[in-house]
């Protein structure tokens, strides 16, 4: 994933991220380096006017505040620290740190080689197949997390002013076999004023995510899903295949992604994981 140039905003931004009840100050220039990650979306530029700080430049996210020492590290070297490596006092498992990442939507090198596997053709064909698919599988489920983020960002505004009622967002794509069609996008609830779908259209309107998209899901569909729940929690996957009828009077196909994201809004608990509680930690990295 390369780096961005060129940036529109003042590179020396500083930013604080409250993770948890654990504060990390950077540049807003070091996270959108990498603009295909959570956080590299959450402060693009475009979505600045959707962010809400407290004290002018402090936001609060609720994660794992001790495992977010080696996401930020991501930002600042591109390195990502294992489990053993990172030095804390609790003791954190990779799968914990794997979860983060999946979270934040961090990218990993993958081992694409059997160990079984002792023919060197055997191997070199494997992996250059098992390769593609997994990197157009990965591409998928990247922008599928961009468009799960930019509603989550968008409906922002409004899950902070709905204090003790929370938020249910539905985010209905269809993605046609046929090329010709591009996928068609819905967002609930409707609100007043601009729509986040030419957002999310931006990153799943691409012209060689037709037909690929909609194989993917044939094969994968499931497996996207659980993936999903598990990286946000109140999630819910719903795949559908539909068949369609076309403008030429011809019957087509689609697969119908129907995710909905439904979280309570725990207005003391942020209260107690936030600055504005004595019994936080503040810690500055």
């Amino acid at each position: 994933m390369s780096r961005m140039s060129n940036v529109k905003y003042n590179a020396k931004e500083r930013i604080i991220l409250n993770v948890g009840g654990i504060k990390y100050e950077t540049f807003r220039s070091t996270l959108t380096a990498y603009p295909e990650t959570m956080l590299g979306t959450m402060f693009e530029e475009r979505n600045k006017s959707l962010l809400h700080p407290v004290n002018g430049n402090e936001y609060y996210i609720d994660r794992n505040g001790r495992l977010f020492y080696c996401i930020l590290q991501f930002y600042r070297n591109g390195r990502i620290p294992s489990a053993d490596q990172v030095k804390c006092s609790i003791p954190i498992t990779q799968e914990e740190l794997d979860a983060e990442l999946d979270y934040f939507m961090i990218p990993r090198p993958k081992r694409f080689l059997p160990k079984n596997c002792t023919n060197n053709n055997q191997i070199a064909k494997l992996s250059l197949r098992s390769r593609t698919i997994a990197a157009e599988l990965d591409e998928l489920v990247t922008s599928l997390k961009t468009a799960i983020n930019r509603v989550i960002i968008y409906f922002q505004k409004r899950f902070i002013m709905s204090k003790g009622v929370g938020f249910n967002i539905t985010l209905e794509i269809s993605f046609y076999a046929s090329d010709q069609i591009q996928p068609s996008i819905t967002v609930l609830p409707t609100i007043i004023g601009k729509s986040p779908v030419p957002l999310i259209a931006e990153v799943v309107n691409k012209p060689a995510f037709g037909t690929r998209a909609y194989v993917l899901l044939n094969g994968f569909g499931d497996k996207i899903g659980e993936h999903l729940e598990e990286s946000y929690p109140g999630l819910c996957w719903d795949l559908n295949w539909l068949e369609v009828c076309t403008d030429t009077g011809s019957v087509g196909s689609k697969y119908r992604v129907r995710i909905q994201i439904c979280d309570d809004f725990e207005y003391e608990e942020i209260i107690k994981h936030s600055c504005l509680s004595s019994t936080s930690l503040k810690y500055i990295y």
